[in-house]
């Protein structure tokens, strides 16, 4: 666990992880193309519970289109049937195949462009259809090792309800750059695992206690069916409310909800 006397986050971030422990399944990879599978599940996860994407990606692998270059050849209503129930599963289907056809004729070596510079990387990446800021940083962190934060709806929740930058940021409605910047100057130098972890315990803490709706601050976790069954299976069980209730000012002074 990273230590920095300073940091507002890094206290929350050990007690999620007392909370919610280490969970080597935490983003399934079923084979051994870890930057195909993170890829793939950046674009179907777009308004879908990750429920239904893991689902998704295992039927296009069973499929056979385990690379890019399957999916570049592939039909686009085939692919977009595999991808049913995700939401837009159509034109995600199409989206996919015309990611792969670029990357294929255009970017071949994402793997090599996963070790350029972050700036650099991101900027190939962002050129890419489908791929907006939090997927390109996504695909950076999980599928190309680059430490860096990232600022999806779950990081804004957490940070907006505990309120530990309301001094500095808006965090809700502030410019995704802004809020990365701040977050990464505050936490120091994170290594590849720690920034996985930290970004891990922030999806966790909001599918289990800090939903969107009906905050289960001091009720047990929120279950959740995944198609990997190790996937919660240690912390599922009953407990006593999120672990950051006691520092939480939303949990404390029941700031209204204006996300």
């Amino acid at each position: 666990m990273p230590s920095k006397t300073d940091s507002r986050l890094l206290p929350l971030f050990s007690q999620l992880v007392g909370h919610f422990a280490h969970e080597p399944a935490w983003w399934p990879i079923h084979t051994h193309d870890r930057v195909f599978e993170v890829t793939i599940g950046m674009v179907l996860v777009q308004q879908t519970r990750w429920e239904q994407v893991e689902a998704a990606v295992l039927r296009l692998l069973n499929a056979g289109y385990t690379s890019f270059d399957a999916l570049a050849h592939a039909d686009p209503i085939q692919i977009g049937s595999l991808c049913k129930p995700c939401a837009f599963y159509m034109r995600k289907g199409e989206a996919l195949v015309r990611l792969a056809q670029r990357i294929c004729t255009t970017h071949n070596q994402m793997h090599a462009i996963l070790t350029l510079p972050r700036h650099e990387c991101r900027r190939i990446l962002l050129s890419l259809p489908q791929i907006g800021r939090e997927s390109a940083d996504t695909i950076m962190l999980y599928g190309g090792s680059h430490p860096l934060f990232i600022v999806d709806a779950y990081a804004r929740r957490f940070l907006h309800r505990t309120g530990i930058y309301r001094d500095v940021v808006d965090v809700i409605n502030a410019d995704y750059d802004l809020v990365q910047r701040i977050v990464e100057e505050d936490v120091g130098q994170l290594d590849v695992q720690n920034a996985r972890e930290l970004h891990a315990m922030m999806v966790e803490v909001c599918i289990h206690h800090c939903s969107a709706t009906r905050p289960r601050c001091t009720q047990s976790g929120a279950w959740r069916r995944f198609v990997d069954v190790r996937k919660c299976a240690e912390h599922c069980p009953p407990c006593s409310g999120c672990p950051t209730q006691s520092v939480c000012a939303y949990h404390l002074t029941r700031i209204p909800l204006t996300e």
